[in-house]
Formats: C-alpha cells, sequence, structure tokens
C-alpha cells in the first residue's frame, strides 16, 4: 500500500531553546580559573558547574576575612549560587574536589574539638567530685563555656538549626549540598515554614544582625556579624518547581543568587587517567583555601566576626559606578533587564562581593579595576542564565521525546516502519508501553513528520532550507 503523503512543511517540536552562554572561566583569575578547566577536563562536568563549585567555595573561605566597603556602605563576601543538574552529571565529584580543603579544615577542628570538650568535662567532674576544691576556683572553672561546635559545612539543617549555630557556633558557615532538594524539599521548605525560611536567608545575605524573640526562655537570639554562603545543587524539576514560585519571587531571594543551568554532557564524558589531588593547577588551588581557612579570624568580643576592611582603588570605584548605572538603566521599563529586575536589583552588589572574594583569594588588600572588570563579566553571565531561564517556554516532554525519536529514526535511516517494530528495536525510551510509543507518533504526525496509511510510518524527508 502506497503512504499517504503528508501536505505541507513540517511544524517544529520544540520551541527553539536558548542556549547557555560559555561561562567565561577566564574572569575568574590566574588561580581559580585554571583549577575550574583541569576540573571540568577531568571529572566531565560542565564548565560552568566547576565554577559554581570553586567560586562558592571561595566565598565560605573568604567571608569572614574582609568586607568591601564603599562610600559608609559595607559588602560582605558572602555568595548565594543555585546550580541546576540531572542525577549522574557527576554534582558530587566536582563538590568533592572543590570543597577539599575546607573539609579538610573542618575535620582538624572537629578533632580539636572532641579533645577540648573531653578536657573540659574531665576538669568538671574532678572538680565537683573534689571535697578540698575551693569555692572560687569552682566558681571560675564553671564560667569556662563549653567549647563550641566547629559545624562550618551543613547539607540539610532546619533554617532555626541553622540560625543557632550561626548564634552559638561558629560564627561563618556554608550551606553547601550537591543534593539540594535535601535543604529545598524538606521542612525547611514546607509551605508553612517558606517564608520564614526565606526571610532569614535574605537577611543573612544581608549581612543584617540575627534577631529572634521569643516567649520561651533561652530561645530568643541576637547576634552581629555572621555570614553564611550557599551553594545547593538542584533537579531539573525542582528548580523548575522554585523558578515558578509565585511566593518565592515577592521574596526576593532568587535576584541573590548566582543561577547556572549548563547543558549536560552525558554521552562525552570518556574516562581520564589523571590524578586531580596531585595536578598543579588544583594542588595550587586547594593550597590557597588551606592557607585562608588556616587564618585566623579577627572577632568582637560578643563572637561576632570582624573582618577587614577591603577598599576600591580610585579606578575600580569610577568602573564600579560605571556598571551600577548601566545595569540601572537596562532594568527600566524598556530596558534590556526589564524581565529580570530582582536579579539585575542584586547584580552590582554581587559584582562587589566576586570581586572582594577574588580579591582576598589572590591576596591583595585593594579592590583593583581588574577584580571589578572581572566581577563584571562573570554577572553578564549570571543576568543571560537568569533572562534565558526566565523568557524561555517550559519544555514539553512528550514533544521532546517525541524530536529525539525523529532525529534517532533520522540518524539510523529507518525504513518504514510498524509500531511492533518500534516497540522491539527502537531506542529504550520509545517502548516503554504501546500507548506511550503511539502516543510519540501521533505528535510526531500531528507535526507533519511522517507519512503513514495508518499501520505503516516513514519519515519525510524534507529538502533543507
Amino acid at each position: 500500500m502506497q503512504l499517504r503523503e503528508v501536505q505541507g512543511p513540517p511544524r517544529p517540536l520544540l520551541e527553539q531553546q536558548i542556549r547557555p552562554l560559555p561561562y567565561p572561566v577566564e574572569a575568574l583569575g590566574d588561580l581559580l580559573g585554571p583549577a575550574v578547566e583541569r576540573m571540568s577536563d577531568v571529572i566531565g562536568v560542565p564548565c560552568a558547574m566547576a565554577a559554581q563549585s570553586v567560586l562558592a567555595t571561595a566565598a565560605v573561605a573568604s567571608q569572614a576575612h574582609a568586607n568591601v566597603h564603599l562610600d559608609g556602605r559595607i559588602y560582605p563576601l558572602s555568595l548565594y549560587l543555585l546550580t541546576v543538574a540531572c542525577s549522574g552529571d557527576r554534582k558530587s565529584a566536582v563538590d568533592q574536589i572543590a570543597l577539599q580543603a575546607v573539609r579538610d579544615w573542618e575535620r582538624q577542628q572537629w578533632i580539636a574539638y572532641g579533645e577540648q570538650l573531653k578536657a573540659h568535662r574531665a576538669a568538671m567532674s574532678l572538680t565537683a567530685k573534689s571535697p578540698t576544691s575551693k569555692k572560687p576556683a569552682q566558681l571560675a572553672l564553671g564560667a569556662q563555656p563549653e567549647p563550641v561546635q566547629p559545624r562550618l559545612l551543613s547539607a540539610e539543617p532546619t533554617i532555626e538549626g541553622l540560625v543557632k549555630s550561626l548564634c552559638h557556633g561558629l560564627p561563618s558557615m556554608g550551606l553547601f549540598s550537591d543534593e539540594g532538594g535535601q535543604f529545598l524539599g524538606g521542612s525547611t521548605m514546607s509551605k508553612d515554614n517558606m517564608i520564614k525560611a526565606i526571610t532569614h536567608l535574605s537577611t543573612l545575605w544581608d549581612g543584617s544582625p540575627i534577631d529572634r524573640s521569643r516567649a520561651m526562655a533561652g530561645e530568643s537570639l541576637r547576634a552581629y556579624d555572621r555570614r553564611l554562603s550557599m551553594h545547593l545543587m538542584l533537579q531539573p524539576r525542582l528548580a523548575d518547581r522554585l523558578l515558578q514560585d509565585a511566593d518565592i519571587k515577592d521574596q526576593g531571594i532568587l535576584g541573590r543568587c548566582l543561577i547556572s543551568w549548563p547543558e549536560r554532557l552525558v554521552g562525552q564524558r570518556l574516562y581520564k587517567a589523571i590524578d586531580l589531588t596531585r595536578d598543579p593547577m588544583v594542588h595550587l588551588y586547594q593550597q590557597r583555601i588551606a592557607s585562608l581557612m588556616q587564618k585566623p579570624w579577627s572577632r568582637h568580643k560578643d563572637g561576632g566576626l570582624n573582618p577587614a576592611a577591603l577598599e576600591l582603588s580610585s579606578r575600580a570605584r569610577e568602573a564600579w559606578i560605571a556598571i551600577h548605572d548601566t545595569i540601572e538603566c537596562e532594568s527600566g521599563e524598556f530596558g534590556e533587564l526589564v524581565n529580570v529586575q530582582a536579579a539585575a536589583g542584586k547584580a552590582a552588589a554581587n559584582v562587589l562581593r566576586m570581586a572582594g572574594v577574588m580579591a582576598v583569594v589572590e591576596e591583595s588588600t585593594v579592590l583593583e579595576e581588574v577584580h571589578i572588570q572581572r566581577a563584571s563579566t562573570l554577572m553578564d553571565y549570571y543576568l543571560a542564565e537568569n533572562q534565558r531561564l526566565t523568557e524561555q517556554e517550559p519544555l514539553n516532554k512528550l514533544r521532546a521525546e517525541a524530536d529525539c525519536l525523529l532525529r534517532w529514526l533520522v540518524q539510523k535511516n529507518w525504513p518504514p516502519f510498524n509500531i511492533r517494530d518500534l516497540t522491539r528495536k527502537g531506542p529504550r525510551f520509545a517502548r516503554k508501553s504501546t500507548p506511550h510509543t503511539t502516543a510519540l507518533l501521533v505528535v510526531l504526525i500531528d507535526h507533519r513528520w511522517l507519512n503513514t496509511d495508518g499501520k505503516t510510518f516513514e519519515v519525510r524527508h524534507v529538502p533543507p532550507h
């Protein structure tokens, strides 16, 4: 039987998806940039994913040591980053290398904490049991506080637990998770707690004092000069929900975040027999992060951080003001950034923060023009990503699979076939079930990509335009 020829040009199955820009790795500088390139190449992850992990690590290592000062305003070096990636995209592998020096420092602190706690409790027990102890000695020992738990990195805290840790534990912390759904999908981000959690996260990003009043004794908190950096790696489905949630958008938390959703590399990641722990570029990066972690924190008497002031050179100041004003003008009604006003509103501040992190990592005591320009290049990428994710149409999964099936049929140069052929020899996603296979074919017919007589199907060979 002759297959009926479909009339008219085929219709696209998918809206034209805007591809992400390449991550500007060179803007990270001569220390962070090469480390990112090596991690990306050897582990097999997009440069953007490696850069997110490295930049977040640099922020958590730097934020306790300095603030950017400009015209009486203080900008913390804390950064919030969100990276979108699927299971199997090697999120854990890149995070493990990027954070290695930080985790090593934290482990050393936990070992020391265990010894200090043991000694403290032994001394308390000995004093309590000694009949000859004098009261002043008992009071002096009792006045010695129990050692503080050195919890620097946290993956799945409640927001109350996170705030308590910042108040009673280390004043500088990182909320890091290669499975961000553990935090965002947990009780912290439930409907009842979501607004409260977002408000706390926004306040911590701003560097504002922690202020919590409660009727129950011991539950009220007041703490100054605490710092939190965040890097959450999210599954695409959770990221879609997060980006589309009206309540989250209204709270402004996403405007504070540096978001990246890189393309996947699955199918291209051939094994490379290279030990990154011995790689010179990665070693230099790890060495510098370790040095920042070992450097003592300057602190106020109340336990809060007392970071050094990082001033801008005159040329850096002029460059930043020009960047600030350009972003502001483009955020107006007819500007290029009108659809991403939340991110644009925090972009100039994030430029200062990223510039400050790079300056601290590079052992500069002044924020130079080159730091501002490089941070501005990074911010251009993040604003472009924000626009891309805001403006593109949501992906229709059935049409996406139909498009994939069409490309498979063309690549394999399949002759005319029936449904049974496809369910037996077709690609795995197209043979989940006969109804699913039929649904994919219906989509292809509806979009005029197949000729058919009702039982047999053939791909239309459309001449290229």
